[in-house]
């Protein structure tokens, strides 16, 4: 493998291109994407409540609104909707975070060429692209710890005052955006200990670790001053009150987790390893989320170049080593403490394995190299390129469609319940969003209690074939009819129901 020693020998590429770049795949992503994600919604409405009564609403509705209050202010400043300003600070995102990716590649001594292949690399993975046609924290968080990383790169070959307070700003930023950004302030100076070429190692960690320490021991007082707060029920912070219970029931509920697996999994002679077994169990699916992440073709190709075989500094190589093992080690901590794991959210440590990719696809088309390395090579980024570029997002049309016809066909104070953030935010009627936020846009749940949908005006729900059976049940019972229809094909279809009104005699409901 060549050589990659000398960052300040690379060559800067022009990252305005990389960004003109990024805007016009974000456009083309968002035009054949019809529909926002589930995600996007709660942004959306924790911006709305940002707008109507300033920053407490917002906090109560999600705890952490700064992508809210940034677009939010967008719009105010730009006078475009709402939905507009989000993905338009999406896109804008995302050109940061493609040229933070490169200038990471610099930083870790990449060349010229090198630089290039990492502006193909970002601009066609799929999994990197795959939330451009959303309103989403990721692009932000990543830019921001991709531009710490770099920063503490720097630092470790020059440390200045100037570089430990870029380093402390743009953490900070990572963590507003994801509270991961926390575990990367307190664990990535302790990466310094073990470097090769920085002088006073002790001392430089302890400067870039002292905000950090000083934040927690913020925390724990807070803790021990307003236990409410961060108590069952929080009034502002409901996601952290979400993790501490979790953690504080952690022992528990993780022993009852492993003799109930024990029992159902593993012969009586086996039951004392239970807990060995859930470990693996839960460490198998951060693999396995890990790897669809990186995708298998990039996985197979890492695995047979060996991104260890890649020169690099030995520093630069420690630090980013540690980077992808603080995000291993969130993501066990994540899994263990809510028992899933989704790719989405195994992205993380993905961008740093990413950072190996532009210089393993150089080696790979460098002078003297195998025909079958060079065409493995091609053949990755046409897969990567058409993977990003075609989808199947345009299926999700019936969606934007069912919330037009609901703006057109249903009176302006009209009612309705739904299992469907989309329909139920793009219909512009009115919808208990504390009762299908408790049942999680459950169709069964939400059925299930009369209260819930007795005396509304419509049902729209989202049918698939996980919940066909529940929905047809429902309906028979009840001598419901539906109204109107929207076939998705594979993603199901929307169904809307218009209820009868209680208040009229011989008009009622019957089960």
């Amino acid at each position: 493998m060549p050589s990659h020693a000398s960052p300040h020998a690379a060559i800067a590429i022009d990252y305005r291109v990389i960004v003109a770049l990024s805007l016009l795949l974000s456009l083309w992503l968002i035009a054949i994407d019809p529909v926002l994600d589930r995600d996007a919604i709660l942004y959306l409405r924790t911006a709305d409540a940002y707008l109507q009564d300033g920053f407490l609403a917002s906090l109560r509705l999600f705890d952490r609104p700064l992508l809210s209050i940034c677009l939010a202010l967008l719009h105010q400043l730009t006078g475009l909707p709402l939905m507009y300003a989000g993905l338009l600070l999406n896109s804008l995102f995302y050109a940061l975070f493609c040229v933070t990716f490169v200038a990471a590649v610099s930083a870790l001594g990449g060349d010229r060429r090198v630089q290039l292949l990492a502006v193909i690399v970002v601009l066609s993975h799929p999994t990197l692209n795959d939330q451009r046609s959303s309103i989403l924290r990721d692009p932000a968080y990543w830019a921001f710890i991709l531009l710490a990383f770099r920063q503490l790169l720097l630092y470790a070959q020059q440390p200045t005052t100037g570089g430990m307070l870029r380093w402390y700003a743009y953490i900070l930023l990572a963590a507003l955006f994801r509270f991961e950004g926390l575990f990367f302030a307190a664990c990535a100076p302790l990466a310094l200990l073990a470097t090769r070429d920085l002088p006073r190692r002790l001392q430089h960690c302890l400067r870039l670790l002292a905000p950090s320490l000083l934040a927690l021991a913020a925390t724990l007082a807070a803790l021990l001053l307003y236990p409410d707060s961060f108590g069952r029920g929080g009034a502002y912070l409901p996601g952290i009150s979400h993790y501490v219970q979790r953690l504080l029931a952690f022992s528990q509920q993780f022993g009852d987790l492993a003799r109930a697996g024990g029992e159902i999994l593993l012969d009586s002679f086996s039951r004392e390893d239970a807990v060995a077994a859930t470990l693996a169990g839960f460490g198998a699916i951060v693999a396995l989320n890990i790897f669809r992440a990186l995708t298998w073709p990039c996985l197979l190709l890492m695995l047979w170049q060996r991104p260890a075989s890649i020169h690099l500094r030995h520093d630069n190589r420690l630090l980013l080593r540690a980077h992808i093992i603080i995000c291993l080690l969130y993501l066990v901590a994540f899994t263990l403490l809510n028992h899933f794991m989704t790719e989405r959210y195994a992205t993380q440590p993905v961008v740093f394995l990413l950072l190996y990719l532009p210089f393993l696809l150089d080696g790979m088309w460098r002078v003297g190299a195998r025909a079958p390395a060079r065409y493995a090579a091609l053949a990755l980024l046409v897969f990567m390129a058409g993977d990003s570029l075609h989808n199947r997002d345009h299926e999700k049309a019936f969606m934007r469609d069912s919330a037009q016809w609901l703006q057109t066909h249903t009176p302006q104070q009209a009612s309705l319940v739904s299992n469907n953030e989309y329909l139920a935010y793009f219909s512009q009627r009115q919808l208990d969003w504390k009762v299908a936020t408790y049942v999680h846009f459950d169709l069964e749940k939400l059925l299930a209690v009369e209260k819930y949908w007795r005396g509304k005006d419509f049902l729209v729900m989202r049918v698939t074939r996980h919940n066909v059976t529940a929905w047809e049940a429902f309906l028979q019972r009840y001598s419901l009819e539906e109204t109107m229809v929207f076939d998705g094909g594979r993603h199901g279809r929307v169904a809307i129901v218009k209820l009868p009104s209680t208040g009229e005699a011989g008009d009622e409901i019957q089960p």
